[in-house]
């Protein structure tokens, strides 16, 4: 591989680099500002900005190469998303869910589904993998979805074919776990009820289905895929990233980039901003100001290599034949908790030394802290559960089961 490298490299000496995903998506972050109040007003990716981002190869981060897909490591896939929010943390969560369900999706079903799906080279994947009120029974085949309601379904605008959370059944119809569902998007209604407060261009609708049949072969279990035991479908039977520390850790890189635009957004416009009931004029020249600028950077500063510290053990972890150990993936969920934590105590605090222009809905910082805030309310990433699951193990005591 060396040697065909340099010989690449001899031949066009003076050649540029072609430009990365991750620098196709920096290009487009002033596009993704000025499109904030749209995606907003539509609570989903405006279609221009979905077709820009198609263009990038945002879509095709975690698609196999052998379907055209750039199967990008994490690292890459962190910096695009970081990218992506630094434009719209909204627009970045509906793709690194889609690109997370593409991932899964890719890694874990037979390999002639596969092949069926990607044979169009637009198709792309949502995915929730718990549902609500579901009533679903087996039959021949299969199952058959009388009724069910599955909640936040990020990025299910932009997809062709939905991941969908089921309960699968043995051979005498009993319930035997939890299992994932692929569904085309022709057999599930969008409930058009994403109104919120904060990632609202991540189009995060809630979706329904009723009387839908799925034949097993479309259906695999969520418990042996998370602790490593479900053999995959293009890598071959030797596992690569963990499939919950990667869950979680994807849902933190909208958040990043939101963080980092709340940094600059501040800094932008400090020199602008007086401060009330002080002896000084101006905001800028107050230590106050001075204090909490420190604080709050060295806060998000300090997520993002936490962050980036996970995404390099997963890195890693994935050319080795061995699963990732039980403890370094609660280790990092626990890690992706507590930097979310951190992500949203910085922007809180950049928020709190913003003066009451703050609290105007039209001003930046005030979308960037809704958006953060709603981001870590995620379950996946709640602080005290992943705090205790980790806490347990260490502590030498057994941990309920779970998915880790």
């Amino acid at each position: 591989m060396r040697s065909l490298r340099m010989a690449t490299v001899t031949s066009l000496p003076n050649a540029p680099a072609a430009p990365s995903v991750v620098d196709k998506v920096r290009a487009l972050v002033p596009e993704l500002r000025a499109a904030q109040a749209e995606s907003d007003r539509l609570a989903r990716p405006p279609a221009h900005i979905v077709e820009k981002l198609r263009e990038a190869g945002a879509y095709k981060l975690t698609v196999p190469a052998q379907y055209g897909g750039l199967e990008a490591n994490m690292k890459t896939w962190m910096d695009t998303v970081v990218e992506i929010g630094r434009g719209d943390a909204g627009v970045a969560w509906a793709v690194t869910l889609v690109t997370s369900c593409n991932w899964a999706f890719s890694s874990y079903f037979p390999k002639h589904i596969v092949d069926e799906v990607f044979a169009d080279p637009n198709a792309t994947l949502a995915g929730i993998f718990t549902g609500r009120a579901v009533k679903i029974k087996p039959v021949k085949g299969g199952i058959h979805v009388e009724k069910g309601t599955w909640f936040f379904n990020s990025g299910v605008y932009e997809a062709t074919w939905d991941l969908l959370g089921v309960p699968m059944f043995d051979a005498d119809g009993n319930e035997i776990g939890p299992g994932i569902a692929l569904v085309p998007m022709s057999d599930v209604k969008l409930l058009n009820d994403w109104n919120t407060s904060g990632i609202r261009g991540s189009g995060s609708t809630n979706v329904a289905m009723e009387d839908v049949f799925i034949p097993n072969e479309r259906i695999i279990p969520l418990v042996p895929i998370a602790d490593g035991t479900y053999p995959r479908t293009h890598m071959g039977a030797a596992p690569r990233v963990a499939f919950m520390p990667l869950m979680a850790s994807i849902l933190s890189y909208p958040l990043i980039g939101a963080s980092q635009h709340m940094v600059e957004y501040f800094l932008e416009t400090l020199p602008k901003r007086d401060i009330k009931l002080t002896p000084y004029t101006n905001a800028a020249e107050a230590p106050v100001t001075h204090l909490q600028i420190g604080e709050a950077t060295a806060k998000i500063e300090a997520a993002r290599l936490l962050i980036e510290d996970g995404v390099r053990e997963m890195d890693d972890w994935s050319y080795r034949a061995e699963y990732m150990p039980i403890e370094l993936r609660a280790k990092i969920r626990r890690d992706t908790a507590f930097a979310e934590r951190l992500m949203w105590e910085g922007v809180d605090q950049l928020g709190t030394v913003s003066g009451g222009s703050f609290s105007w809905l039209s001003n930046i910082g005030n979308r960037l802290w809704q958006d953060v805030k709603v981001g870590t309310l995620h379950p996946l990433i709640s602080a005290p559960s992943n705090y205790e699951m980790y806490g347990r193990m260490i502590a030498g005591v057994e941990p309920p089961l779970m998915l880790i």
